[in-house]
């Protein structure tokens, strides 16, 4: 397939706006903010750094109190990712999806403070999502997650919360009982809780899911590689990875058709979509306009 082509094809699919912003992006209704990435490139440091500052070495402590320049963790953390997320809505965004982080214990071990983590065998299996969210180490960064969604509603914006890596019905309710504790209850002035499909089991309890969530975002790379088994980060199993994979595309259908069943929306997040026609033509053909967010 030539790149005029594939250009073609991306230009039906009418991707929606991300934040962080990833190359030039076209007009959209929607906004996905992904915090994990918020606080990456805009915090530095762990979100749960509201305590054991102390043991933080010399060097990262001087380089924590640079960065919040006299504030306190929270306050420095909420204002941040609000200010970051606040800046980037147009006229044009009827709706800000903000996507709670995700990240596993590898990720968060780069940051200021990563020192906090447990040691993991396999991060990308461990504790993230709902399990950290529901963690007693993580309370209080879970707590700071959701008044920046509290902030962003406060100044008027229509914003919608995804659930990143739900692997059972346990999680979501965990999580629809969490949110409710921090004043985020699920339909309360038509608020929204949208959950992440990162792995297969997801997918297949899609239909009982939707009874807890108003719609689902497809994390195509996560979703890819717990299928497959595969690292796209290993070098030595980059040939393996393979997001245009029947396996993925099957699961991605199960989803899609119980989100349909019900009448609930499909979201796709991905990355690198140019390098897979396929999938794009997939895309193309079973999701709506604008549903697709490419980082």
């Amino acid at each position: 397939m030539s790149f005029e082509q594939q250009g073609a094809i991306h230009q039906e699919l009418a991707f929606g706006n991300t934040l962080p912003v990833t190359g030039e992006q076209q007009t959209s209704d929607a906004l996905f903010v992904s915090l994990s990435e918020l606080i990456a490139e805009s915090v530095f440091y762990h979100p749960a750094l509201t305590t054991g500052v102390e043991m933080l070495s010399e060097l990262e402590q001087n380089s924590l109190q640079s960065l919040l320049n006299g504030q306190s963790v929270e306050d420095h953390f909420v204002s941040t990712l609000t200010d970051k997320i606040s800046q980037a809505i147009t006229d044009d965004h009827r709706c800000i999806r903000v996507c709670l982080s995700g990240s596993d214990s590898y990720t968060f071990k780069a940051l200021i403070g990563g020192a906090l983590e447990v040691e993991e065998v396999n991060p990308a299996m461990g504790l993230r999502g709902v399990s950290r969210f529901a963690s007693k180490a993580y309370s209080s960064a879970f707590a700071m997650e959701c008044k920046v969604i509290k902030q962003l509603q406060q100044l008027g914006h229509d914003v919608e919360i995804v659930v990143p890596f739900v692997r059972a019905l346990s999680d979501a309710a965990t999580i629809i009982d969490r949110l409710a504790e921090q004043g985020l209850p699920r339909g309360l002035n038509g608020l929204k809780v949208l959950y992440s499909c990162s792995v297969p089991s997801a997918a297949l309890l899609a239909d009982k899911l939707l009874q807890y969530f108003d719609g689902i975002v497809i994390d195509w790379d996560e979703l890819t590689q717990m299928t497959l088994g595969v690292d796209k980060h290993n070098e030595a199993l980059s040939y393996l990875y393979n997001p245009q994979s029947e396996a993925v595309s099957q699961l991605a259908m199960i989803a899609v058709k119980a989100a349909n069943f019900t009448k609930k929306p499909v979201i796709v997040v991905t990355r690198e979509l140019e390098s897979f026609p396929k999938l794009a033509e997939f895309l193309a053909e079973h999701v709506q306009p604008q549903s697709v967010f490419n980082f």
